[in-house]
This record gives C-alpha cells, structure tokens and sequence, in this order.
C-alpha cells in the first residue's frame, strides 16, 4: 500500500513539474494557491517583473498584491476558475511590496490531482499590448462582432462553413438568486459556448444577458441549443422563485457575395436586432441579414428625412445664465422631432444620424430653422441669442461647411445673436483644418461655443486648437464638484479656460447648492433645471433669474 502511495506522490510531482514547464513556457510566474486563495507555491520571475518575491508571496492571500481598483474583477475570475476549472488570461493590475505597479495577464488551471487548490500563471503585458486590451474590452458587442468577421475570413481561406447561434436570457426573472449562484450560472454557460465554439474561442458575451458562438459542422446548432437547455435545467430547479426563459436562433454565415463592409454591416444589423427582440428575431443567413439591413436602413433614411423637412422638428429652448446677474446669454436650442404628444429622444435620433451619414443633413437643418425662427421672432424675443448645436463630424464634411457658409452669408443681420455649439468634438479629424473653418465662420458675427469639455481624451488639444468663445463643461465635473476634491478639478479647468479668453457655462445645475460652487470656482454661466428646464416656449420672453440667486446666497429663502 505504501509503495503505491509513494508512486501516486511521484506522478503528482512530475504533473506539477510539467504544468511547470507548460506554463513558463508563456509565463513568468506559476502560483500554486489553496481553497483560501492563500499562496502555496511561488516559482519564477515575480521579484525581477512585479517587485514580490517568492518568500513575501507564501503564506498570503494573492488579493494582497492586487490593485484595488482591480479587486472585483479579480474575485470574478477565481469564481470563474473554481466553477469551470480554468481561467483564460485575464488582465489585472498588481502593486509590489515597493509600491511599484505592472500590468499583466492572468490565466489559471484546477488540477484533479490537486482537490484542495489550484494554479494560476502570471505574464506581463507591455504597455502597448495593454492599451489593446482596454480598448478591446469597452464593448463586448463590439469585440464580438470583429471576432466573428475575423473567424469568417479564416473560413473563406479554409473552405470551412460557420453557424452563427446566439442567445438571450433577458426574459428570465433572477431576483431571487445569490450573486454566486447567479455568476456561477453565467459562467458554466459561457464556458458551455466556448467548448462548442470554433477551436474554443469564438464565443463571447453580447451584454450581461445575451451571448453568442460560432460553430463549424462538427456541432449542429441543434446540439449547441440542447446543450444550452441542459445548463438552463440544471439550474432552474436549484434556485427558488428563479424563471429562467431562452431565446436562440441560429445562421447560416455563408458570406462569399459579400464585401467586407456588408459583413460588417450585416452582423452589426443583426447582432442590434437580436439583442432588441430576440422573442421576434426571424432572420436566417448573414446574406440574408445584409439584404434587411440594407432595406432597412434606407427605410430608416427616408422616414428621418421627411421627418426633419417638415413640421415636425421643433426646438426646445432652455435659458443660460449668469450666476452673478441672473441674465441671460443665450437659449440653447435642443432639436426634436414631434413624435404623437411627445418627442423622440435624442440618443434615438443622433446616433442614428451620424451612423448612417445624415447628421450634417439634420445640422443644416436645424440651423436654418433657428435663423428663420430668429427672423420671425414669433416663438423666441427678437432681443434673445440662440445656441444651435453642430456635430463634430458634419464639420469634418467639406459640403457641410459650404452649405453652412452659405446659409450663414444669407443672414448676415441675424449673426450676432447666433451660437454654433460644436458637440462630439472628438470626431473632427482634423483639427487644423476646422480651426481654419471656423475661424472663417466666427469673422461673420457667429459666436463658437464647445460642449462637454473634458469628456474625451483629446479634450485638451481640442480646447486649445479651435478659436471658440464658450466652453461648456462636462457634467460629470459638475456633479463630482460636491466633494472638496472635486471642486479643485472644477476650478483649475474655468481657470484654463478663462487662460484661454473663453467663457465658462456649467451643465445640468440642479440646485442651490451647485450654484454657490459655480460663484465660489468662478463660472460665470450656469444651465439646467435649477433654472428651468426646456421648453417650447423657453425663449419667448426674456427673464431674469435674480430670485434664483438669492436662494443660492441664502438657502433659507427657499425655506
């Protein structure tokens, strides 16, 4: 008995000793961890790359050398490898005992000899691989779709066929289940899909509740929605009060009278309709998907064009003002497009517009309409000033500016009370090429304004390249100003600014409170529902807003 105990020992040594030389063959650290997460084993690189050494390492919960920020995920991935028994690389941020911070990758293996434990292995990542990963990571459609057009391409040059099966559990009610249980369940499931998947490792997550896979021949989509069905049984009866509801359909991808920017188009097309009804979802082939896409589209275009010719964009106007006076600069105009007694929100509208090209169209537009609503001075006092918004992207359209030059010539009189108010300013690629544009535009009368500064990286850069006169500041500043840090940020961005010889306007103050922080950093202008909200009619008459002030000097008065 004992000499088979000594022979079990020695095959267990020589499987570490090979997981070992597996994983430095693309790793710089193996970490053998127990139940606890607490670190057993230590072996490699760890003091020269990360600053922790094999002794400060053992005996210690591996959550210790991780970065806070990166805590969550990290649980997440170890429940991810006690569930599944693997974990593919996953980045992470690590701090060493000396403070010092590296990226790198994380992937991990749960050993059958090994009951009571599991191993993980540690690689570095470079800078510019990390930059990768980050940008890969914000949008897991995204990533998704680029990973299906990448394993298309492969299947042309292999003669293979792909089926395209997604799924969706949004319908399911989870309000009862634990969070463990509930991640433990999205985790067999993904790793259910990954096993089915083209060489296991075309599946992936479309938002928290819907998912997709690719398959080749040698798993039906018949076979990948059973399998599916058994996970979701398995745990159905296991959680009280849980109602777990699937849709799935699944596509033929055979794309060879497809061009490259078809695909594209089509899996994005259905990959939007999937996840917005998958219970209606119809739709059989990725050539298929590309025909509807295309009709729909064009559907789409023509309604929205006849939509914003006519009557029905209106503005709503909402007041500007200085937090010293009470007066007012100008009404901001924010295009609608009436739709039954309401209006169609902007985030259905905008993107809309700049995806499929039309938004300098639906610019233009707005811009005329506020002139000739300014000319009539029917709706807004002849003696106010309107912002009219202008996207990023009309303005890196040679036809959009000369239309816009021409409309703005043919109504010279009315320029000094209009403001062109530049939104997705990150979308301008050409930054020198706009400023000599607007510097044209700002030597007819119009004033510039720039919307949510410090929302982009580029922010900086755009600031200091474009001749404008106002600079709106992001909300998030706004808000964050509450706390004394915050605040800090607030004021060092209005004193850039005012470096610059432009005019600050806060976004979306709310009360009171807010207001006395504008005074105290020194944003002469404020907007938002503290003041009023938009309205039809918000221009009509030119208004004060000293009482508003008073309440914000005394907060008593509002008592």
């Amino acid at each position: 008995m004992k000499n088979e105990q000594d022979s079990l020992v020695e095959k267990l040594k020589q499987q570490r000793d090979r997981f070992i030389a597996f994983a430095f063959a693309g790793a710089d650290l193996l970490l053998e961890l127990d139940d606890h997460d607490v670190v057993t084993y230590s072996a490699g690189a760890g003091e020269a790359l990360y600053g922790i050494s094999d002794s400060e390492l053992m005996d210690r919960p591996l959550a210790d050398f991780i970065f806070p920020r990166d805590q969550k995920k990290f649980a997440e991935a170890l429940l991810r490898l006690k569930n599944t028994g693997r974990l593919d690389h996953t980045p992470l941020t690590m701090v060493g005992s000396n403070g010092a911070i590296s990226r790198m990758r994380m992937g991990g293996i749960k050993l059958p000899q090994f009951p009571k434990g599991y191993h993980l292995v540690m690689s570095r990542v470079s800078p510019v691989a990390d930059d990768t990963i980050q940008t890969m990571a914000t949008d897991p459609k995204v990533r998704f779709v680029e990973m299906v057009r990448q394993r298309l391409n492969e299947a042309n040059r292999l003669g293979e066929d792909y089926t395209l099966t997604l799924l969706d559990l949004s319908a399911s009610k989870f309000g009862t289940c634990e969070p463990a249980t509930l991640q433990s369940f999205f985790t067999t499931l993904h790793h259910t899909l990954t096993e089915c998947s083209v060489r296991q490792s075309s599946a992936g997550p479309l938002h928290d509740r819907a998912f997709g896979l690719l398959h080749d021949t040698s798993v039906s989509a018949g076979a990948v929605q059973e399998k599916l069905s058994e996970v979701v049984r398995q745990f159905d009866g296991k959680v009280k009060g849980a109602q777990l509801k699937m849709h799935s359909a699944s596509l033929d991808m055979n794309d060879k009278s497809l061009s490259e920017e078809d695909i594209g188009k089509a899996l994005n097309y259905i990959v939007n309709g999937f996840i917005r009804d998958s219970a209606q979802f119809c739709i059989k082939s990725l050539a298929d998907g590309a025909k509807v896409a295309v009709e729909d589209t064009l559907a789409r275009v023509r309604n929205f064009r006849k939509m914003i010719k006519g009557e029905k964009l209106v503005f709503l106007y909402q007041p500007m003002v200085n937090v010293g006076s009470g007066a007012v600069i100008a009404y901001e105009a924010f295009g609608r497009i009436a739709h039954g007694n309401g209006y169609f929100n902007p985030s259905q509208i905008i993107p809309f517009a700049t995806d499929v090209g039309v938004i300098g169209e639906f610019d233009l537009i707005a811009v005329k309409k506020a002139l000739a609503t300014m000319k009539a001075a029917e709706d807004i006092s002849s003696l106010a000033s309107i912002a009219v918004n202008v996207s990023g992207t009309s303005l890196g359209n040679p036809a959009f500016y000369h239309a816009l030059l021409k409309i703005l010539e043919q109504n010279k009189t009315l320029l000094a009370r209009l403001i062109l108010e530049i939104t997705d300013a990150s979308r301008i690629y050409n930054l020198d090429e706009a400023r000599r544009l607007l510097a044209r535009i700002k030597r007819l009368g119009v004033r510039l304004s720039l919307d949510d500064f410090g929302s982009g990286g580029s922010a900086f850069d755009i600031l200091k390249i474009l001749p404008v006169d106002m600079v709106k500041i992001d909300s998030s500043y706004v808000f964050e100003a509450r706390e004394k840090r915050g605040r800090s940020v607030l004021r060092a961005l209005t004193s850039l600014t005012h470096d610059l010889g432009m005019t600050a306007i806060a976004e979306c103050v709310e009360d009171s409170q807010m207001l006395s922080i504008l005074h105290d950093v020194g944003i002469e202008y404020a907007q938002g529902f503290f003041f009023a909200p938009p309205a039809i009619d918000g221009a009509k008459r030119i208004k004060y807003f000293k009482d508003h002030l008073k309440v914000a000097e005394h907060p008593s008065a509002a008592e």
